[in-house]
């Protein structure tokens, strides 16, 4: 092997390896920009979140300085408009409704099982023992109540 044969190849061997060596370096600085970018994201939003943290503080100290130096959890806690929302309205006139209240103004129902339970023929008179009470005027009049009767 010749002297420029040996200098051909350590050439070739020398471009090879500064071919790797700048491919490694391109590939350093991709990574390094890609952890720069995610890092400033990353502070970006750990920056917003900070801004929210230090605007509640600002109004929890406003709040014990208004309510006298007391920081209570009543007077320093996060109020909510929704604290009482179960997530149900409640509808008062179907209550009432099915407790038998019926406006004024509203015509009585003529439909269902309430017109035939009135309109149905009062019972006969009951026998027995029972007899007293289907007269008595008071219900909770329990004087003519036979206890031995069973």
């Amino acid at each position: 092997m010749s002297s420029q044969d040996a200098l051909a190849a350590m050439r070739a061997k020398l471009a090879t390896l500064d071919a790797e060596s700048s491919a490694r370096a391109a590939l350093l600085d991709r990574s390094r920009t890609e952890a720069v970018a995610e890092s400033k994201e990353k502070l970006e939003k750990q920056g917003k979140i900070q801004g929210e943290v230090f605007v509640r503080l600002q109004e929890r100290n406003r709040r014990a300085k208004a309510a006298g130096g007391w920081a209570t959890e009543k007077t320093v806690g996060d109020r909510h408009d929704d604290e009482d929302d179960f997530g149900f309205e409640e509808d008062e006139t179907a209550n009432e409704r099915r407790a038998g209240f019926r406006p004024a103004d509203e015509p009585e129902l003529t439909t269902g099982r309430r017109s035939a339970l009135r309109s149905a023929p009062a019972p006969a008179e009951p026998a027995g023992r029972h007899r007293r009470a289907a007269h008595a005027a008071d219900e909770d009049d329990f004087g003519d109540t036979d206890w031995l009767a069973t």
